[in-house]
């Protein structure tokens, strides 16, 4: 119990998961109970793991005080780049499973892109994946012919929306990269300097933390989760078309900052993600059960991300992107 408690303060939790229970007691009151049904557990399970993997790439840039705007492009991308290689009426190429790593690398590789363009450019992290963001939704375009390509190997959509035992496979896959993650942050020298670094870089530098060389990593690793949520959207909808990621960047965004971690850099971690991420699923699927005006939650939602960077945000650090 003492453990437990300790984990929830030392990880910057406690407010995060606060906000997360009391929201859920908003909605279990207002939809008369009908939010704890077994179907509605099952669909915030599901689109909550589908976030999480943004969110767990988007947090981790965040943490170095840098920014990511790049996910619904690159989303975009390895979904079109996914329907052309699983099989599909457009092409005769059918790489089974293994379009799967295929998917992730190149998400991966815009990270890395990314990275050195930030790094060696010198180029701003917000202005560097903007253009990102623009350059591979427009490469996505240009591969689909802005058209939907059907996916035909239902194995994919059993993947993505079928259940083990009443959990999600998606949510069991989400478990999995938050365990290897919280192990690369809590136990491994990368984890360390995120943290060093969006704390202070300069002496990050000084301490002979090879900077770049973390940015880099920190981009290409977010890309590969943007990869491996473009997979499961393409095998969820069994098609694949450059629109496919549209409107993701801002819940991304929201459940980064809602789940504590700072715009400022140096504060947040993979469980603030993670509860960031299922915080805003329940805030969005709450609003949909209580038939709440679309134009209400946007404006709703507006507000949560107001708050929750006027709350974690560090004003003692004039310049918060780099």
């Amino acid at each position: 119990m003492g453990r437990g408690f300790r984990f929830i303060i030392s990880h910057n939790v406690l407010g995060p998961l606060t906000a997360l229970v009391l929201v859920s007691l908003v909605f279990i009151i207002g939809t008369k109970g009908f939010f704890l049904s077994l179907k509605n557990i099952q669909n915030i399970l599901s689109l909550s793991s589908l976030l999480t993997m943004i969110v767990f790439g988007s947090s981790l840039v965040i943490l170095m005080g840098a920014i990511d705007l790049s996910p619904e492009g690159v989303i975009a991308l390895t979904a079109v780049i996914g329907g052309l290689i699983m099989r599909n009426e457009r092409t005769a190429v059918d790489m089974g499973f293994w379009a799967i790593p295929v998917i992730m690398g190149v998400g991966a590789f815009s990270g890395f892109i990314n990275g050195i363009v930030n790094t060696k450019l010198k180029i701003p992290s917000l202005i560097t994946t903007l253009g990102m963001w623009f350059a591979t939704l427009g490469i996505a375009v240009i591969f689909s012919g802005g058209s939907t390509n059907p996916i035909l190997d239902t194995r994919f959509q059993t993947l993505a929306s079928g259940h083990f035992f009443g959990i999600p496979y998606i949510t069991i896959v989400a478990a999995g990269v938050f365990v290897i993650l919280l192990i690369i942050e809590k136990r491994t020298s990368i984890g360390k300097y995120i943290f060093a670094i969006g704390g202070n870089e300069v002496l990050a530098r000084q301490a002979g933390i090879n900077v770049e060389k973390v940015k880099i990593i920190v981009f290409s690793i977010a890309g590969s989760l943007y990869g491996m949520a473009g997979f499961f959207l393409v095998s969820r909808l069994l098609s694949a078309n450059p629109t496919i990621s549209r409107g993701l960047l801002f819940p991304a965004i929201t459940a980064t900052v809602v789940g504590g971690t700072a715009l400022s850099g140096g504060i947040g971690g993979v469980v603030n993600a993670f509860i960031g991420a299922l915080t805003v699923t329940v805030l969005r699927s709450g609003m949909v059960l209580m038939n709440i005006s679309p134009y209400v939650q946007g404006a709703v939602n507006g507000v949560v991300l107001i708050i929750a960077v006027t709350i974690t945000m560090d004003r003692q650090k004039i310049s918060i992107i780099k």
